[in-house]
């Protein structure tokens, strides 16, 4: 029940952006269980936050898939199974793959030159293992192209898996931290491919690097390394707890 759990929350621009983001990720490691029913008064105590951030969170997670409204009794935990992992993964892979179809000759100067100040930005925060904000540019990265691809309902698709990929990019980092290399290596290739608009290596980098993340989440969900995870020093700092 929430009202046994402690919450702390990571900072963020927004009051509801930290309280999303403790949810999301105690959500998806398994520390809030699927049934769980989120009461807005008991979460709003326990965040030491008015109701009004701890409702925007819970609207947000519902979109995300994460949250299920049922009338006249309220929002319960929906959970994230291995199957849903794999449909993200395939779905953000199906989508990059497309926007860089549609962002070849539509990259300019300025585009690259913002994708190569994300990766070395990544870089540095690689070597000092500060995940959360990593995952913040890693998505960044692929945002600018996504948004070249000058494709409205695609973006607006792409940004739906946004909070949830990057809840899945920290999880990965922290499970198997020499992954933190591979995201570098596979990011300073794709932006190698975009430079030269070489469409059939970028699509490679991007399943590659996408396909490596969803074997890691699910083979930790399948073992239930999440659930220990949620359990360790980092859920005391960033999770529900």
């Amino acid at each position: 029940m929430i009202e046994d759990v402690q919450i702390s929350m990571p900072p963020h621009n927004q009051l509801w952006e930290s309280v999303l983001s403790s949810l999301r990720m105690a959500i998806i490691t398994g520390k809030l269980a699927s049934g769980t029913h989120l009461v807005e008064a008991a979460l709003a105590d326990k965040l030491h936050v008015s109701r009004g951030p701890v409702r925007e969170a819970l609207v947000r997670l519902e979109q995300e898939g994460l949250v299920v409204n049922y009338p006249y009794r309220g929002r319960f935990v929906a959970g994230l199974s291995a199957d849903d992992i794999r449909e993200i993964y395939s779905l953000r892979t199906l989508l990059e793959s497309y926007a860089v179809e549609l962002a070849t000759g539509k990259l300019k100067a300025e585009h690259l030159g913002h994708l190569k100040e994300l990766l070395n930005q990544m870089i540095d925060l690689a070597a000092k293992a500060h995940f959360e904000e990593l995952a913040d540019f890693d998505l960044e990265f692929h945002r600018v192209f996504v948004a070249a691809a000058e494709h409205g309902r695609l973006l607006q698709m792409w940004e739906s898996l946004k909070g949830v990929s990057h809840a899945l990019i920290v999880i990965t980092a922290n499970l198997q931290p020499s992954i933190v290399e591979v995201i570098t290596q596979a990011h300073s290739g794709l932006l190698e491919a975009l430079a030269s608009d070489d469409v059939v290596a970028a699509k490679e980098e991007i399943k590659a690097y996408l396909s490596r993340g969803e074997t890691l989440v699910v083979q930790a969900m399948e073992d239930r390394v999440m659930n220990e995870m949620a359990n360790s020093q980092l859920a005391e700092d960033t999770l529900i707890v």
